[in-house]
């Protein structure tokens, strides 16, 4: 049991193991294979989402498309009752937990799937957009994507933005590309942010990958995340039906930065599970490893080095279990910031503590490394949560002036 397994309640402590026994018993043996895209994460997403009962019933999401509506319904009953749904995020965070620390990159193309791409559509889209497209995404069935960064925008998300939709008569001529889209090149559906070419106002389109016009790139060659697939969109005159303008129309960008705010939010989790399972490893090599006659762990050196990665985890876990998280765009901005660099700080301090171990594949933490890296990057890089929480800090008129983070999503 590890030393901070103190915090979590029986009910907690059991979602906890019934996550991590699946993870490690049905993740960490594909893990190689998908590391080295022998094979593709989707199909075990959906294996997943099957065995761990993580969709609703069926034929209640083909009815509602996963809206919690109705009087008398369970879901309606959970909305009423704080602890249950206290319960239902402990259990969304901790499997983002689990599956992490056996394998970030799978993590990250589940949630980009799940989250950014039927999650938003579930927000924002009307009855019939959200019936048609979040069940068979939550199902596993299709792979959705979320489309934001482009190649010449960088951290300039919108004011540099290039694609552009023309409404021609009942659909909307979609033209431009975008980069560095999780998914992208498996993905079926994609939510797409464009200019409106006559009144430049950024709005969200839902683009189907058969429709005439749409391609995609082969995966990209990453240091790191290498079971997540990333890579280029293309829009070439895409027809986009008029009906497919998520919620027929965003009169304002509020929702692309609380889309933002909780992809740092999930980012710190996922650096969280990485410097959770790298301190694990590197703990219990300590303790075992031997050097001139006792354990490693005996030298104060290793001591300071695992004293200030506990620290760092322990500093991370606070926030990373908030039982009232904030979504706010600064607390987003400085929980990404200081959990991202965590991620990164400890994963090293292990390779260090595990010397040439560390730096080969058999004890997993030079793997960890290269993945905590992009965690530093996607979703604003560290230069540029601190700008924005310093202008909101010192302005408080700065939503409407922030730049919106580059973001691998």
């Amino acid at each position: 049991m590890a030393v901070y397994d103190v915090q979590f309640s029986d009910m907690e402590r059991s979602i906890r193991d019934q996550f991590r026994k699946y993870m490690e018993k049905e993740l960490a043996p594909l893990t190689e294979k998908l590391e080295n895209q022998e094979i593709l994460p989707f199909p075990f997403i959906k294996q997943m989402v099957a065995d761990l009962g993580l969709a609703p019933d069926a034929d209640w999401l083909e009815e509602t498309g996963g809206v919690k509506s109705g009087e008398g319904s369970a879901a309606a009953s959970d909305d009423d009752d704080e602890e249950a749904k206290r319960i239902i995020a402990f259990a969304g965070n901790q499997l983002t937990i689990e599956m992490a620390r056996v394998n970030p990159g799978l993590c990250s193309s589940w949630g980009v799937s799940v989250g950014l791409f039927a999650g938003n559509v579930r927000k924002h889209g009307t009855p019939e957009q959200i019936k048609k497209y979040v069940p068979s995404v939550l199902r596993g069935d299709k792979v959705g994507c979320w489309c934001l960064t482009e190649p010449g925008a960088g951290s300039d998300a919108f004011g540099s933005m290039r694609t552009t939709a023309k409404k021609a008569g009942d659909c909307y001529i979609l033209k431009g590309s975008k980069t560095f889209i999780t998914n992208a090149p498996y993905g079926d559906v994609f939510l797409v942010y464009a200019k409106d070419a006559d009144t430049g106002a950024i709005q969200a389109y839902i683009v189907e990958r058969e429709w005439e016009g749409v391609s995609t790139s082969e995966p990209f060659h990453k240091m790191g995340m290498k079971t997540s697939p990333t890579g280029e969109v293309f829009f070439d005159d895409v027809k986009v039906p008029a009906e497919n303008l998520l919620g027929l129309g965003v009169k304002d960008r509020d929702h692309v930065r609380k889309s933002l705010a909780g992809e740092r939010l999930g980012i710190a989790t996922l650096s969280y599970a990485l410097a959770e399972k790298a301190f694990e490893i590197a703990l219990e090599y300590a303790k075992t490893r031997e050097q001139g006659g006792q354990p490693i762990a005996n030298y104060q050196l290793v001591q300071e080095r695992l004293a200030r990665m506990y620290v760092d985890i322990s500093n991370s876990r606070r926030i990373v279990y908030s039982k009232q998280p904030s979504t706010s765009v600064i607390d987003a901005c400085a929980a990404k910031l200081y959990v991202a660099e965590v991620g990164s700080r400890v994963t090293q301090q292990a390779i260090h503590i595990l010397g040439g171990y560390g730096y080969i594949t058999e004890y997993e933490v030079e793997r960890l490394a290269r993945d905590a890296k992009l965690l530093e990057l996607g979703g604003g890089t560290t230069e540029i949560q601190i700008l924005t929480i310093a202008r909101h800090l010192l302005n408080e008129n700065v939503a409407a002036q922030t730049f919106e983070a580059h973001s691998i999503g």
